[in-house]
């Protein structure tokens, strides 16, 4: 009975008020205040998300996760088997590699770029995205090697062109002093990955890069790991893997950029939560307008033995469920408006042809979004419902 009389109250003063215009007025505005809260936050965090998803799948899928060495560079794989470290959850496989930076010349430019070497049962990302050449004509001892189309456009080369590989981390020793290992290798392809890996990494034949890199024969640089979800890195960098080995991983090459996008999402959901936050005033400003006009009402309940808990639970609900309702609009207008987000920003000239923002739509987030937005609008009624359960019955009546 208890709290049927509290919504049958609430539906009252909600649906059947026929009190002050002004009183109507900001209790729109409390509900309009929160669902543009709620569709600021639920567009820009699908969007930015989406755009943090895009960047790890451009940049990051082409660039190995974690590489476990020695601090020495290379290592015998038999030495420091996988056998340990492959059951953990957050990584989908690992394979050896043989990586460098090295320095590509040829006679008019000079270029640096990210060495990979490959062999048949490599699982390496680029292979996929190879222009019309098999991975099968990097061959042991032919030196050939696949560049990235844009770094083959910086350096001016095309197929069957000569270039001077030099890796300054390796030096030989000759009759004038030690110079850097290097070597003449021949462009036999290009990869086309829309990615970043297309200005900076080529592919080499894994006994070739072997031999420039003068390891004893059968080491490798490191194990490469594949993660489930490279973002994750940092947690399982903590984890005690292997003694003795050397932990390396992608944030030392785009660590500062994917830190900075993750601050720039967090600092845009805290403004954007600002709207949400003046919105519940107007919910105080309405419930203590609601209040006051309802004095000598909240005073007969008291007579009619409602006790302060009850009469506090009255308002607080009132404001709830403007919270609910402006969360409720906020939804579905900010799905509306996520789903069409591309159509809305080529109307206004925002986008060019050809240019899409990535949308992906994360329930988890509209789930926290909107769990917020009730919970900011209930803190809200706080103060105003306990005024009104504080109200003394003889005081409000005295001049009725």
């Amino acid at each position: 009975m208890f709290y049927y009389i509290i919504f049958y109250i609430n539906m009252r003063y909600i649906f059947g008020r026929t009190g002050d215009r002004f009183d109507k007025f900001v209790s729109s505005l409390s509900i309009i205040g929160i669902s543009l809260g709620v569709i600021s936050l639920i567009t820009i965090t699908n969007i930015m998300n989406s755009f943090e998803i895009l960047l790890e799948h451009n940049i990051l899928e082409y660039i190995p996760h974690i590489i476990l060495t020695t601090p020495q560079g290379n290592f015998n794989p038999n030495k420091y088997p996988i056998k340990n470290i492959i059951c953990l959850y957050e990584i989908n496989h690992i394979t050896p590699i043989i990586k460098s930076d090295v320095v590509l010349q040829n006679k008019q430019n000079i270029g640096i770029a990210v060495m990979i070497g490959i062999n048949k049962t490599s699982n390496e990302p680029l292979l996929n995205h190879l222009q019309y050449v098999n991975s099968d004509i990097l061959t042991e001892n032919s030196y050939n090697i696949i560049l990235g189309k844009k770094l083959s456009e910086q350096l001016k080369v095309k197929l069957g062109d000569q270039l001077r590989l030099i890796i300054p981390s390796v030096s030989q020793l000759t009759p004038i002093g030690r110079i850097p290992s290097q070597r003449l290798v021949k462009v036999v392809g290009f990869f086309i990955s829309k990615s970043e890996a297309d200005n900076s990494e080529l592919l080499i034949n894994e006994q070739d890069a072997s031999k420039l890199m003068n390891y004893p024969i059968g080491n490798i640089t490191g194990w490469r790991l594949y993660l489930n979800s490279p973002l994750t890195v940092d947690s399982l960098s903590k984890k005690k893997i292997f003694t003795g080995m050397v932990w390396h991983d992608w944030r030392e090459q785009k660590g500062e950029f994917f830190q900075s996008v993750k601050m720039e999402k967090n600092i845009m959901i805290l403004l954007l939560s600002l709207v949400i936050i003046v919105a519940t005033f107007n919910i105080v400003t309405s419930l203590s307008l609601l209040i006051m006009e309802k004095q000598p009402e909240i005073a007969i309940l008291n007579t009619l033995g409602l006790k302060r808990s009850q009469i506090m639970a009255i308002f607080m609900l009132h404001g709830v469920l403007y919270g609910i309702i402006g969360t409720i609009i906020g939804i579905l207008f900010g799905l509306l408006i996520t789903n069409k987000i591309n159509l809305i920003m080529f109307a206004l000239n925002m986008l060019t042809k050809n240019i899409e923002l990535p949308i992906i739509i994360n329930p988890i987030n509209i789930i926290l979004i909107s769990l917020l937005s009730i919970f900011i609008s209930f803190l809200a009624t706080i103060y105003p419902s306990w005024c009104a359960a504080n109200i003394q019955p003889v005081e409000a009546l005295r001049y009725e």
